[in-house]
């Protein structure tokens, strides 16, 4: 085989030197493995920043409580946490931390412990309402402060109070029918809201400005 045609083959570059060849040493042993470029992959952290507890935050002392309770996590440090709670407490309150930062900066992506974050290491929906706030836990067979709010919601307007939720859109189609009398609401009615705000108290905050929170801060609320 030509000498030149071989070194093509091989992956070289050469150049004609005086009668001879001069090889590219470089050219001729690289390597022919493209570097890959690897992603970074999205971690709880960066899904749910606003979610995020800082060290000192109080509502490590709610979380906690949770934690020592009937509750059965499934990430291994908080399972250890768990269990040394029994002896040790400051010990198993410093293993709580380490474990939700763990999970915090773990990759969100199928991950198995997104029931850990939401229970144990996460600000929920009830908790990022802001101090003199309650969130409304009267049962659905209280007309006050039930009424009242299924009135307004019923005339919700988008336009000057924001987009409903998915959900809570259905809740408005769902009371919007029957033909009791606006604003004695019956109890179903009243049930209807009062299970999509238990619902909606312990998901994971997204923000002041997220359209659920806003939603809650409507119907489930209360000075």
């Amino acid at each position: 085989m030509d000498l030149y045609k071989a070194l093509a083959l091989a992956g070289g570059t050469s150049t004609a030197v005086g009668g001879g060849i001069l090889v590219s040493r470089s050219s001729l042993f690289q390597g022919t493995t493209n570097p890959v470029t690897t992603q970074k992959k999205e971690t709880f952290r960066d899904r749910y920043i606003a979610a995020i507890l800082a060290k000192e935050d109080e509502l490590w002392n709610s979380k906690f409580g949770i934690l020592k309770g009937t509750a059965e996590p499934a990430h291994p440090t908080l399972k250890n946490a768990k269990e040394r709670s029994k002896t040790n407490e400051n010990e198993a309150k410093d293993l709580h931390k380490q474990g939700c930062s763990e999970i915090y900066d773990s990759e969100l992506e199928s991950s198995p412990h997104f029931k850990d974050f939401q229970t144990y290491c996460a600000k929920t929906m009830k908790d990022g309402i802001a101090q003199g706030e309650t969130w409304s836990e009267q049962a659905h067979t209280e007309s006050v402060p039930w009424n009242t709010k299924l009135t307004n919601l019923h005339s919700h307007n988008e336009g000057q109070k924001g987009v409903l939720s998915d959900s809570l859109k259905k809740v408005k189609e769902q009371i919007s029918t029957g033909s009791e009398s606006i604003p004695n609401w019956n109890e179903s009615k009243r049930k209807a809201l009062k299970d999509w705000c238990d619902e909606t108290k312990v998901k994971v905050f997204l923000g002041e400005e997220e359209a659920q929170f806003k939603n809650a801060k409507l119907y489930c609320v209360g000075n």
